[in-house]
């Protein structure tokens, strides 16, 4: 496999995880509808445990608190002080 078919095969999985349906993905990337189902159903675990983990915060993962920097970079930061 070169690295075109092989970054089509990419692009295509990614687009399938991004729940793009088949028919679509094929008429983007070449790729038969066939191997796309196959790939679909090799994804759907994958797919599924990341929307689990989609609803969690800080709390649910009992991470404790969680510090946010305002700051875009450190020049700003400072700047303030």
């Amino acid at each position: 496999m070169n690295n075109t078919t092989k970054a089509k095969y990419d692009v295509a999985e990614r687009m399938l995880k991004g729940k793009i349906p088949v028919e679509e993905v094929s008429l983007m990337t070449g790729i038969n509808i066939e191997e796309l189902k196959k790939m679909e159903e090799n994804l759907a675990p994958q797919v599924r445990d990341a929307k689990i983990l989609q609803d969690l915060d800080n709390v649910d993962l009992n991470i404790g608190e969680i510090l946010i920097d305002n700051y875009g970079n450190d020049e700003q930061a400072d700047e303030d002080w």
